[in-house]
This record gives structure tokens, C-alpha cells and sequence, in this order.
């Protein structure tokens, strides 16, 4: 869905995402269960990470989730949070670590099953909250790929 832009007045939906973030890194497993399943879920993920520091990964992207959420909420994808995601996509794009589009839908699938996994009040509606308020940054990484 190229060219979407979320309802920056949907505060609900990422308040909800972000009470969920918060629940699932309280728990220490959950960054290293989304590891495994991402890890696990293809052979050009492995390769990716082959030589990565899993631990300093595992703050980027909860750190990343955060922007994700503010940037989301940012209309015109302008302000810092649209400047900083500019330098992601820039760092995964084809012409730098060479993320494909593909790679972000096992990414979301592989934290949606961490967070189903840690979030003890997990719902279609939490399910919801983290798709909607991801949604944004990941279409915004992919549409930059080709671009860095």
C-alpha cells in the first residue's frame, strides 16, 4: 500500500502499541525470542546477522520501535522522528546493507509472535495496534530500498 500515512490522531491505537512494547521488554526473553524466530525464519536472515552483535541489535530495534511509534504519528513524514528513519532506510537500503522488502514482513510476523508470546494481555486489538503503528515505518523502509 505505497503512498500510506497514518492518522497522526490515532493516539489510542499507538498508546496501545507502546503499553505492549513496554510489557514485552519488561520481560528479559523477548528481544532473544524475536531473535530466534527472525533468525530461524530463512537463510538470507541468518546471513545477514552472521557477524552482528546480537545484544547492541536488540536495543537498536527496541529503541526503533519507539521511533517507529513517534514517527507514525507524524504527519507529511516530517520532524525528527522522519529524519532519523531517513538514516535507517538509508543503512538498509540495497546500496548499504541491502535489506529487501520482503525481509520486513518476517521481521513484523517474528515480533508479532514475540509479542503474542510475552504480552500477557496480547488481543486482536493489541495485534491491531502494533500493525497500524508499524505499518508507516516498515512501507517507508521498503519504499526507500532501491534509494540509498
Amino acid at each position: 500500500m505505497c503512498g500510506y500515512v497514518a492518522n497522526p490522531g490515532d493516539s489510542a491505537s499507538v498508546e496501545t502499541f507502546r503499553e505492549s512494547v513496554k510489557r514485552c521488554l519488561a520481560r528479559a526473553e523477548f528481544m532473544k525470542d524475536f531473535y530466534d524466530r527472525f533468525l530461524a525464519s530463512s537463510d538470507e536472515v541468518r546471513e545477514k546477522f552472521r557477524n552482528t552483535d546480537l545484544e547492541k541489535q536488540r536495543q537498536m530495534v527496541a529503541d526503533s520501535l519507539y521511533l517507529m511509534a513517534v514517527a507514525g504519528q507524524s504527519p507529511g513524514r516530517e520532524g525528527i522522528a522522519w529524519s532519523e528513519m531517513s538514516r535507517l532506510a538509508e543503512r538498509h537500503a540495497q546500496s548499504n546493507r541491502d535489506i529487501r522488502p520482503a525481509l520486513y514482513d518476517l521481521w513484523l510476523d517474528c515480533l508479532l509472535q514475540a509479542a503474542r508470546q510475552h504480552d500477557p494481555e496480547y488481543s486482536p486489538a493489541v495485534e491491531a495496534a502494533w500493525r497500524d503503528t508499524l505499518r508507516p515505518g516498515i512501507e517507508f523502509m521498503q519504499q526507500r530500498y532501491g534509494s540509498g
